[in-house]
């Protein structure tokens, strides 16, 4: 009898264990995932993304075609007037880097205050929101 109890919990625990271990897994996969999507569907992103995709320099320096990375950084502050700050890895087929967002939401409209190319080779920023010199 004493050999019973014992084989019942080898038995049971690992399966258990497995169980866990591999729910633990799919959420921690499936979070960050589904939250990447979400995030990259908000306004503030697509806004920062098809207005570095309208200048020329963007495109130029990195080489066309341009896509945007997966995972991004970013922090969004609620309050009147709603902020954003997005770290947006890109990457061409010359140059990669991040592209620096910041938006403000006012009168229900996103509008960028801050729209800057870092390139990681060489370290260079490149304005993308500056006016051109007349």
């Amino acid at each position: 009898m004493e050999g019973k109890p014992f084989a019942f919990a080898q038995r049971w625990l690992p399966r258990r264990f497995l169980r866990w271990l591999l729910a633990a897994l799919l959420l921690g996969t499936l979070v960050p995932v589904v939250v990447q999507f979400a995030a990259r569907r908000s306004d503030a992103y697509r806004l920062a993304v098809e207005t570095a995709h309208e200048k020329s320099k963007f495109t130029d320096v990195l080489g066309e075609p341009v896509t945007e990375g997966w995972f991004f950084e970013g922090k969004t502050e609620l309050g009147n007037p709603r902020t954003t700050e997005m770290l947006i890895p890109v990457r061409g087929r010359m140059k990669s880097g991040n592209l620096r967002a910041t938006a403000i939401k006012d009168g229900g409209h996103w509008r960028l205050t801050q729209l800057i190319l870092e390139l990681t080779r060489p370290d260079e920023h490149i304005d993308l929101l500056a006016k051109a010199p007349i």
